[in-house]
This record gives C-alpha cells, sequence and structure tokens, in this order.
C-alpha cells in the first residue's frame, strides 16, 4: 500500500510506518500535495495522529503548515495553525526558524500574532541572525 492511499484509507498505522521511510521536508510536502491537490483533511488527521503518539517541534511545525498552507480555505485553519506554529516554538525555544514561521501570523490578514509579540520575536531572531529578512520586514513594517 502506498503512503498516499494509507492516508486517504484511514489506515495511519500502516502510514506512519511508511512515513519512517522520509525525512521531515518529503513528508510535509507529500501530505500538503494530498491535502492541497486532492482537497483532502486526511493529512491533518495523521499529523493529529502522530502528536497523540509523540509529540515534537517538527510535527507541529508541519500541522500548522498543512492548515495554513494547503487548508486555509476552511474556517478556523489559520487560527489552529497558529497554535501548532506556537507548539513548534515552544518545543525547540532556540530554532529561529519556528520563530521566523511565528511571524507569518502576523503578515496575514487576520493578524493572529500581535505586533507587541511580532516585535519581540523578529528581535530575538535579529540577536541569533541579524540579516534575517523575514525580521528586518516585520520591523520595518511595523515602523511605518
Amino acid at each position: 500500500m502506498k503512503f498516499n492511499d494509507a492516508i486517504l484509507r484511514g489506515d495511519f498505522v500502516k502510514a506512519k510506518e511508511l512515513a519512517s521511510q522520509m525525512n521531515m521536508d518529503t513528508l510535509r510536502d507529500t501530505l500538503f500535495l494530498l491535502a492541497y491537490e486532492g482537497g483532502s483533511i486526511a493529512p491533518y488527521g495523521f499529523v493529529n495522529y502522530l502528536l497523540l503518539e509523540e509529540e515534537t517541534s517538527e510535527i507541529h511545525y508541519i500541522t500548522s503548515y498543512l492548515l495554513s498552507m494547503a487548508l486555509n480555505h476552511l474556517e478556523g485553519a489559520y487560527q489552529i495553525a497558529f497554535h501548532h506554529a506556537k507548539k513548534a516554538a515552544e518545543l525547540l525555544p532556540n530554532d529561529m526558524s519556528y520563530k521566523e514561521y511565528l511571524l507569518f501570523f502576523h503578515t496575514i490578514p487576520e493578524r493572529l500574532l500581535r505586533k507587541d509579540e511580532a516585535v519581540k520575536i523578529a528581535n530575538i531572531i535579529l540577536e541569533n541572525e541579524p540579516n534575517n529578512k523575514a525580521a528586518l520586514l516585520v520591523i520595518k513594517e511595523i515602523k511605518k
């Protein structure tokens, strides 16, 4: 059975077994395509299954990415994505990529990440990565 078939059939045990042979980028991209092109929320169900088995920053990020990029047309998707993005950053606080991803939630029309939080996160990123484009852009935009 192929990975996508296992996801769409709800056979998350088999899907997890097949996913163990993928790196995180491949897993993210495969789930994204299945959700985006296939219009299925089954990949979201699968990542929730994985989170119940073991909560990791990587899986929280993939969950957030699916919701914010592939399933954002669903009511409440950005809010749930924001929750998972915060959990990813909380679980690995020294990983600037998760903090940078949080800034995305300041740029969407819903502005889920408040201005003061965005500035704080951008400044933390800039302390570690002085040329980080996303953080610099947020600071520049807020100063307008």
